[in-house]
């Protein structure tokens, strides 16, 4: 071999060797560049584990600092609310009083244009809330659950105001009146039933006083309402006669205790449960009507292997429907809905107008005659008579009875 060719072949073997070492550089270059990855995903992905944790358990501390619970009783703007645990006594926090008004803008949506505080809390008894506890049996009302059932309301007496909620979460409202002082008052019984009934809510008649004696035209009025499907229970707090089945009824449900002062609400939440010791009114000598014992509504826990709810309210001496019910008033009557499809009329309103069938029904008798009378008068229906002038049948006397007498 040539001494030419000798060095050929070696200068060969250098490129490769070099080429080599090359590749081998590039190799380690790159493993170190995988290496680093990895530990700077590792580390990331520790990271990320670590704030989801850190995430999870701050939400998991705050949610569990709320506290689910029934508000059962309130007064100058603290209410007690019931949870699993015990009983805080709690505010409202302020932004659940705070009305947001936006800008219609788009690009403003997020800019309040005016804010307005409510003069009124924006809970009732009756409201499931979540609390958060502030100190020893103290807290604050930070939500109010979605609100379910019926409610009872009034008008606020400031002008411009909206209407105040007394009690909510009502699945049953039972309307409590006397045998006889004050003397009942069964037109306001319609209004409460239509209440009920708009609201979607059970309804039962309770005459307390059973052992002041109950009179023959009143029972015959009881009869109706029973007919109709209503619950009706005759009580007497005084000996305890029905109690029990008022008890019954009561048993695994929400349902609050409504009608006019002096009838024997609280006479018969203390029969219901001894322990309450509730004021008890009496009857005004001047008016035959009730003082008002109760100023405020009050959720109490029934006991009993079933437990419930019920709320004593404030005594009623006059009910009004709102607008929503109005409008759907002929609904509410539970002996007109087989009627209705009859009427000559798709839009009768069961007042005058020709070929009524409801109107047909109360003039033969086979409604009730004061039933339908109590509807005309919830209706807004002036005093003009409705019966058939060739109807020989003295319907005035239904008229004539002390129920009646009453009437606001």
């Amino acid at each position: 071999m040539s001494r030419k060719h000798q060095r050929q072949i070696a200068r060969e073997y250098e490129l490769r060797k070099q080429q080599r070492q090359s590749e081998r550089a590039a190799e380690r270059q790159q493993e170190t560049r995988d290496h680093n990855d990895c530990n700077e995903n590792s580390e990331s992905s520790e990271r990320n584990e670590s704030a989801v944790t850190a995430m999870n358990a701050t939400e998991a501390s705050t949610t569990s600092a709320l506290i689910e619970g029934l508000i059962t009783e309130g007064s100058r703007g603290r209410y007690r609310v019931e949870g699993a645990d015990g009983a805080l006594w709690c505010v409202v926090r302020g932004r659940l009083r705070k009305a947001l008004t936006y800008a219609e803008s788009a690009s403003a949506r997020h800019t309040a244009r005016a804010v307005k505080v409510n003069q009124h809390d924006p809970v009732a008894i009756g409201d499931r809330v979540l609390a958060r506890a502030t100190g020893a049996g103290e807290g604050v009302i930070e939500r109010v659950v979605t609100r379910a059932g019926a409610a009872l309301t009034r008008q606020d007496p400031d002008p411009g105001q909206r209407q105040l909620t007394a009690v909510a979460g009502i699945e049953q409202l039972v309307i409590v009146f006397a045998a006889r002082e004050p003397a009942p008052h069964l037109r306001l019984a319609d209004r409460f039933l239509a209440l009920a009934e708009s609201q979607g809510a059970m309804a039962a008649l309770c005459v307390n006083k059973a052992d002041q004696g109950i009179e023959p035209w009143l029972r015959e009025r009881l009869a109706v309402y029973a007919g109709l499907g209503y619950a009706v229970v005759t009580t007497s707090a005084t000996t305890g006669a029905g109690v029990d089945e008022l008890r019954t009824l009561l048993a695994g449900r929400v349902s609050a205790l409504t009608g006019p002062s002096g009838v024997g609400k609280s006479s018969l939440l203390n029969a219901l449960e001894p322990g309450l010791a509730l004021r008890v009114s009496a009857i005004s000598d001047s008016t035959g009507k009730g003082r008002h014992t109760t100023t405020g509504a009050r959720m109490v826990a029934l006991s009993g292997a079933d437990g419930g709810w019920l709320a004593d309210t404030a005594g009623i001496r006059a009910l009004a429907l709102d607008p929503s019910a109005l409008a759907e008033l002929p609904r509410l009557f539970r002996e007109f809905r087989p009627l209705v499809d009859g009427c000559a009329f798709t839009d009768c309103q069961h007042l005058s107008e020709p070929g009524c069938a409801v109107i047909a029904a109360a003039r033969s008798g086979a409604i009730d005659a004061a039933r339908y009378e109590s509807y005309r008068r919830l209706a807004g229906a002036d005093a003009a008579d409705w019966h058939d002038d060739t109807d020989d049948t003295d319907d005035t006397r239904m008229w004539e009875e002390p129920w009646h007498a009453h009437d606001g």
